[in-house]
């Protein structure tokens, strides 16, 4: 399925590299720190792979205007941590402290630049890739390297110059082992398949189910967060005002297509019944029927969800999980989240099943609950998860495709 020229295919001692990985991180805004990050974690084993290289890292954390838009001071000093090497950041990505410190780096040394998306063409998709190409970073950065390694797989559906944009590209060891995992999903998934959904994106997670509903991988779709409260109200189940609010948009767009949907598989949609809400800082699980009344956002799945979720996951052979069911950052809302990590870890332990973690905040609940190590694979992708899941030709997949060295 995957069509691409690796790391491995080519000799890069005493070569100079640069890696586009994804290391963009669940941020502690109040307290300015990283919570737990497996995409960081995730990049170690690839940097131990090219110690015999200088590594120039590039990467982006969240997008202009948001608050957990910061530069990558701190993702360095992870990295530093983790790493038995020198690492060094500078304040730049393609002006001259970055160009001399590209010069300067030596075999062994790993750089990481700062935030690619401080240069503000970075955010533009760009269909058609000789566009990207001419793009005055690319045409600074490229002469200055021997090779190019895509390993943001996490970032793979976006065009943007940083992703398409290099003349070659090899896959990185990290896209690599995502391939591999991904290859095993998409073509020979060892039934019964569960896709676990949750988080926000609801209407791309919708369409993800349906075209795996559609293309009979799927047996059941256990549906949490934003997708759950869009296919309720969209089948005439009143969620409440707040949560309406959320997903009012997508309702407006796909009702129809919802509901058709619905209708066709509800034997295998599997819908909450109930749903947890804040109670001066309590859970208190509320009825699926009584969430009108309450009129209250809700933030976790609850106890009976839980258990009828719990009982298909356990008996899957393969699991998919993109989106956390519940805001796990809140410790009242937490709970949910977490027993589904513990469910998907004991399927692999106990069943041998394919426990597939996607996502980067599902990957935080998942170091966070302690139950990481015992699920088969923890993606660092979440939307490019997404959109392969939906049979989509995601850009780095192209790019490795058409560009190789």
């Amino acid at each position: 399925m995957f069509d691409y020229k690796s790391y491995k295919d080519v000799d890069l001692k005493g070569k100079k590299v640069l890696m586009r990985v994804d290391i963009n991180s669940n941020i502690d805004i109040e307290n300015n720190r990283i919570r737990e990050s497996p995409r960081i974690h995730a990049l170690i084993p690839s940097l131990e792979e090219l110690k015999d290289s200088a590594v120039v890292i590039m990467a982006h954390q969240s997008r202009p205007g948001a608050k957990d838009f910061t530069s990558l001071e701190m993702h360095a000093e992870e990295i530093r941590k983790l790493l038995d090497r020198p690492v060094i950041y500078v304040e730049d990505v393609f002006g001259e402290k970055a160009i001399h410190a590209i010069k300067d780096l030596k075999t062994g040394e790993v750089l990481v630049l700062n935030n690619v998306r401080t240069w503000e063409l970075e955010t533009k998709q760009f269909k058609d890739f000789s566009e990207a190409e001419e793009l005055e970073m690319i045409q600074t950065l490229a002469p200055l390297f021997d090779y190019f390694i895509a390993d943001a797989f996490g970032a793979a559906h976006r065009a943007q110059p940083s992703i398409i944009g290099w003349p070659t590209l090899l896959a990185g060891p990290t896209t690599v082992k995502e391939f591999k995992y991904m290859s095993k999903i998409i073509e020979s998934p060892e039934k019964p398949m569960v896709m676990l959904i949750g988080g926000a994106k609801a209407i791309d997670k919708f369409k993800a189910m349906k075209f795996n509903f559609e293309n009979d991988k799927l047996d059941y779709a256990l549906c949490s967060g934003l997708t759950a409260i869009l296919i309720m109200e969209a089948i005439g189940i009143e969620t409440g005002e707040p949560n309406k609010a959320a997903i009012a948009k997508d309702l407006d767009k796909a009702k129809e297509d919802i509901k058709d949907t619905y209708e066709k598989f509800k034997d295998k949609i599997i819908l909450p019944k109930d749903l947890v809400i804040d109670d001066n800082g309590n859970r208190k699980a509320i009825n699926i029927d009584e969430l009108k009344k309450y009129n209250a956002v809700t933030g976790d799945i609850g106890p009976k969800t839980t258990e009828e979720f719990k009982s298909i996951i356990i008996k899957a052979k393969t699991i998919i999980a993109n989106g956390p069911p519940g805001i796990f950052e809140k410790e009242v809302f937490r709970k949910g989240t977490f027993d589904m990590v513990e469910a998907m870890a004991e399927a692999a332990k106990t069943g041998g099943a394919l426990a597939v973690i996607g996502g980067g905040e599902m990957g935080t609940a998942a170091e966070m609950s302690g139950y990481a190590k015992d699920v088969s694979f923890i993606s660092t992708g979440g939307g490019a998860l997404l959109e392969i899941l939906s049979g989509k030709d995601v850009p780095m997949v192209r790019a490795l495709r058409e560009k190789k060295p």
